[in-house]
């Protein structure tokens, strides 16, 4: 039963990460963005963890995109008119 539950929590949080990165990307929101890449971290992270590939090392990427789009985002300034 933890397995079943384990795996539950990991997809949903996959799920979210994907939902929230792509409301980011459409509304430009940089706290979108943010709480996507925070979700994808364990998940990502735990998949980073796991072999000594580099196609395994190359799972890290969509949390660290995220977050550097939340920054990027943070840091834009609105054009004047």
């Amino acid at each position: 039963m933890d397995f079943l539950l384990m795996g539950i929590l990991l997809w949903s949080l996959v799920i979210a990460a994907l939902l929230l990165g792509l409301y980011g990307v459409w509304k430009r929101s940089w706290k979108a963005l943010f709480w996507g890449g925070l979700a994808s971290l364990l998940p990502m992270g735990l998949i980073f963890m796991g072999d000594d590939s580099w196609v395994f090392k190359l799972s890290i990427l969509p949390p660290l995109l995220m977050f550097i789009g939340a920054y990027f985002l943070k840091q834009r300034r609105p054009e004047k008119v």
